[in-house]
């Protein structure tokens, strides 16, 4: 999916992704079986992860790409701000998806 020019007219970018969790293996119990996520990168390379999946929180996150992978730096649930330790397996896996992808040159 190609990237689209942000809205505000910043100089940030976006993608949209779709993950299919059963086909990347995160699906289990209690866990959605797809998400759609936003990337945003803004000019300071920021990812700013926006996830949403059905009967889930949205979740934010405020990420950096580190020896090859993603690194969260915050998480946000419906905007409230949330300890590392209470992320999802699920987003954290996600989140992993994507920065895979965007290593790949996928996104």
């Amino acid at each position: 999916m190609a990237s689209k020019p942000p809205a505000d007219g910043s100089s940030a970018q976006t993608a949209e992704i779709d993950v299919d969790l059963v086909a990347e293996g995160i699906s289990g119990h209690g866990s959605p079986s797809h998400a759609e996520v936003v990337v945003s990168v803004d000019a300071n390379s920021t990812l700013r992860v926006e996830i949403e999946a059905a009967n889930e929180c949205d979740w934010q996150l405020d990420a950096r790409i580190v020896d090859e992978s993603i690194d969260v730096v915050r998480a946000f649930a419906d905007g409230d701000s949330i300890f590392e330790e209470d992320v999802p397996d699920w987003v954290e896996r996600v989140a992993s998806v994507v920065g895979q992808r965007l290593l790949g040159g996928q996104v």
